[in-house]
């Protein structure tokens, strides 16, 4: 008879415990199941929980919005930062432009010579901006 009247593991209150802390759903739905502990006490856990959720969830929603903003005030401002690279790019190109092929420098010798210091991507645009005023292209920005 001991053993009909004895509770299995996941009956326990350790292991509710256990399943409130780490996995809480599992945990919730153990201790009204089972009913572990007085109907007051599972409502108070029940409380405890949800304004965790409820909470967390008002926290996500927020951070969210500042990481959006946050990424794209930094992608302005590398929009801003390659249209200068290009720009003087352009600018540095129209002093080649009209000059005899030996003559002109290539857009690395011009970037070097300035001693520019773009970021690997800029250089790119630099060069593009240099070209396009080389071979007599309006600018584009």
């Amino acid at each position: 008879m001991d053993n009909q009247t004895e509770k299995k593991w996941y009956q326990k209150p350790v292991a509710v415990v256990l399943f409130l802390i780490f996995f809480f759903p599992v945990g919730l739905f153990l201790m009204w199941k089972h009913e572990v502990w007085s109907k007051t006490v599972r409502w108070i856990i029940s409380a405890v929980f949800a304004l965790a959720v409820i909470a967390n969830a008002g926290k996500n929603e927020s951070s969210n919005t500042n990481s959006n903003s946050s990424s794209k005030s930094n992608y302005n401002a590398s929009v801003e930062v390659s249209k200068k690279a290009y720009k003087q790019g352009y600018a540095d190109g129209q002093m080649g432009y009209g000059l005899p092929a030996s003559e002109t420098a290539t857009a690395m010798e011009s970037y070097m010579a300035h001693n520019y210091n773009f970021s690997s991507a800029d250089i790119s645009v630099y060069e593009m901006g240099y070209n396009d005023a080389i071979s007599g292209k309006s600018a584009q920005y």
